[in-house]
C-alpha cells in the first residue's frame, strides 16, 4: 500500500504501511525505544518484549485514567528515559490515546510513534493526534492535540483481532462513509466481505484519507473536524455508563444523531432509514439499554460544551453532516421526548 502523510502547520505525520519492526528500527534512527503495549498484544506476539523495553498494560476504559498515566511517568524513570526517547504504542486507541498524552506530558513533550493493532485504531483513533484520558466518569476530558511522528499500520496484527474488535473497526468505517458520501459509501453499502472479516486496501486507505483530510484542514477541532464526532456524543456516554465497546456505543450514537437529525427536520426518514440498514447489516447495535434519562444527564459533561450550548453534530443526508451549537438544556428536554 502507498505510504500517506499528514500535513500540518504544526509538523508533518507519516503514515507507513508495512511489517511494524522493519518499519520502527528504520525510523528510530538509534533513539532509544521504550513500548506501551496491550499486555494481550505482548502475549500474543512475544517479539516485542524480546526487541524492546515493554511497559505492559490493559487495554480497558477504565484504565485509561490519571492514576495509568503517573504509573507509567514512574517507569519511564525506571527504565531511565530521557528527552531523546522514543515512545512507542503497539496497542488499540486506548494505548495510542495514553502513550500520545504520556508522550506530550513527560520531559515536556518525547517523540512518538504509533503502531495500531486494532482495525479501529488503524483507519480513526491513532490518526489525528487526539491524545487523552478519563476522568471523573468522563470520557477524554483531559488530554492534549499533538501529532505522533509516525503511524506504522501492520495489517498482519488483524489476523489475531476477534472479531467483536473487527466490529468495532467497521462502526468507524462506516462513520467515515455516512461523512463521506459518493463512492466510499457505495462501497461500505452492504459489502459482504467487510461483514465477513475482510478490509480491502481499498477501503483501509479511503478511510484513513478520509480521517487524514478532515483534520488536516481544521488541526484543533475549531471547525470542520467536529464532523467526526457524529454519534460520539451520546456514543461516549453509553460506552461508559453502558459499559460496551466503543464501536458498538458510536454506532447506538449515530442511530440516535440520525433520529434526532430528523426530529429537527434537519434529515428526512428516509436518511435515518438509511443508517438503520447499514449498521444492522453488519450487526451493529441501534439501540441503547440505558434509560434516556440516564443517558441526558451526562451531557453537560460533554467535552464540546460551550458556556450553555452544545455542538452537536446532526446528518442532513449521507455525505452531508453539520455541526450546530444547541441549548443543552434544551436538548435534554427533546431527548426525553424523542426517546421516552
Amino acid at each position: 500500500m502507498e505510504n500517506l502523510s499528514l500535513n500540518i502547520v504544526t509538523g508533518r505525520s507519516e503514515i507507513i504501511f508495512g511489517y511494524y519492526s522493519e518499519r520502527l528500527n528504520f525510523l528510530s534512527k538509534n533513539r532509544k525505544i521504550i513500548v506501551i503495549c496491550d499486555k494481550n498484544v505482548n502475549e500474543l506476539y512475544s517479539d516485542i518484549s524480546k526487541n524492546y523495553s515493554v511497559i505492559n498494560i490493559t487495554a480497558l476504559e477504565s484504565e485509561k485514567t490519571i492514576q495509568i498515566v503517573e504509573q507509567i511517568y514512574i517507569k519511564l524513570l525506571e527504565l531511565k528515559a530521557d528527552r531523546s526517547t522514543l515512545l512507542v504504542a503497539i496497542g488499540g486507541g486506548i494505548i495510542c490515546d495514553i502513550t500520545g498524552y504520556v508522550a506530550a506530558t513527560f520531559y515536556r513533550g518525547l517523540s512518538v510513534i504509533l503502531i495500531p493493532t486494532t482495525l479501529l485504531a488503524m483507519v480513526d483513533a491513532s490518526i489525528g493526534g487526539k491524545n487523552g484520558v478519563n476522568f471523573n466518569g468522563n470520557k477524554n476530558i483531559v488530554g492534549v492535540i499533538r501529532q505522533p511522528e509516525a503511524i506504522i499500520i501492520d495489517t498482519t496484527f488483524l489476523k489475531t483481532l476477534p472479531p467483536e474488535e473487527f466490529k468495532n473497526g467497521i462502526a468507524e468505517i462506516i462513520k467515515h462513509s455516512i461523512i463521506s458520501g459518493g463512492e466510499f459509501y457505495n462501497l461500505i453499502l452492504n459489502n459482504a466481505e467487510l461483514k465477513s472479516g475482510i478490509v480491502s486496501e481499498n477501503i483501509l486507505q479511503s478511510a484513513i484519507n478520509i480521517k487524514i483530510n478532515i483534520v488536516a484542514s481544521d488541526v484543533n477541532e475549531k471547525g470542520l473536524r467536529k464532523v467526526l464526532n457524529f454519534g460520539h456524543t451520546l456514543g461516549h456516554i453509553i460506552e461508559l455508563k453502558q459499559g460496551i465497546s466503543h464501536g458498538k456505543a458510536i454506532a447506538i450514537g449515530m442511530m440516535m444523531s440520525a433520529i434526532i437529525s430528523a426530529h429537527f427536520n434537519k434529515c428526512s426518514k428516509k436518511t435515518v432509514e438509511e443508517i438503520y440498514n447499514l449498521l444492522t447489516f453488519y450487526n451493529l447495535p441501534v439501540k441503547s439499554s440505558l434509560d434516556i434519562a440516564e443517558i441526558v444527564k451526562y451531557l453537560n459533561s460533554d467535552k464540546k460544551k460551550d458556556a450553555e450550548l452544545l455542538h452537536f453534530v446532526f446528518i442532513k443526508n449521507i455525505g452531508e453532516i453539520m455541526h450546530e451549537g444547541i441549548s443543552i438544556n434544551f436538548l435534554q428536554n427533546e431527548l426525553l421526548e424523542i426517546f421516552k
